[in-house]
């Protein structure tokens, strides 16, 4: 499902951040033809600050140790943000989440924060009531404590990208809207194709909406996704197409060509 369609992008000052970056220059709209949209270019050639931007402008929740609105990193984005003009279609959806790589431990410590606070409850309850009162609220307490720890478990207990890979497998929901930031920065080559799994059957049988910013060839590599390259402009690619494809490609064909030049 294509629940975000277009985009009309701000114009602003060339010299100012973010409409000095080459890619942004004379970007006026941008359309999202599939389910799974990936944008890649090089570092710096703006494919995660157009994310960021948009989460922000959808007001997307975000995963993290912080909500959106109270991140300060992302205060340099939020003008640029403001500009920006969306188009969606009938059946707009209001699921969804912004995931960057680097927030992942930021949830563990909100999730750790969290279960600090649930247990500062029921010091309180056992301190001001007692009876079925006291039954009632430790019992709710311990209800929410057990949830938690079904659903994501003891995430200080597995690697980080098993960990990842469980939130995200644990947080979409069919029917939403998620852009997610470099998540190969987590993740082996193995979970890669692990995430790749999952959003391949979310994409086509769960209505889910897509928008990753990636230099994993393999996360490019998702069946019928529309590639957005970032660099001089932004114009759509065949994966094979990438830079990043035909580097690892030609490295791993012939790594000895690449090392007599390092």
């Amino acid at each position: 499902m294509v629940f975000l369609q277009h985009i009309d992008l701000p114009s602003g000052n060339s010299k100012e951040f973010p409409f000095s970056i080459p890619s942004f220059r004379g970007l006026e709209t941008l359309s999202f033809s599939k389910p799974i949209t990936v944008f890649v270019g090089e570092n710096g050639s703006g494919k995660s600050t157009l994310l960021k931007a948009l989460a922000l402008k959808i007001n997307l929740p975000a995963i993290g140790s912080t909500d959106l609105e109270q991140d300060d990193t992302l205060s340099g984005f939020r003008k640029f943000s403001e500009g920006i003009r969306t188009q969606w279609s009938r059946t707009r959806t209001y699921r969804g989440f912004f995931f960057r790589a680097e927030d992942y431990f930021g949830f563990v410590k909100r999730l750790r924060t969290i279960d600090q606070e649930l247990k500062g409850d029921i010091v309180d309850f056992e301190k001001n009531l007692s009876g079925y009162g006291l039954k009632i609220a430790v019992g709710a307490v311990h209800g929410q404590k057990e949830a938690l720890q079904r659903k994501y478990g003891d995430l200080t207990q597995v690697s980080h990208g098993e960990g990842f890979l469980k939130v995200l497998q644990n947080r979409i929901q069919p029917e939403g809207i998620y852009l997610i930031d470099e998540p190969e920065a987590a993740l082996s080559p193995q979970r890669q194709l692990a995430l790749f799994s999952l959003i391949k059957n979310l994409a086509t049988q769960q209505n889910c909406q897509f928008i990753i910013a990636t230099h994993s060839p393999i996360l490019m590599s998702l069946p019928d996704a529309q590639i957005l390259q970032f660099d001089e402009q932004v114009h759509e690619v065949l994966v094979e197409e990438t830079e990043h494809f035909t580097i690892m490609k030609n490295f791993l064909n012939n790594p000895e060509a690449f090392l007599r030049f390092l």
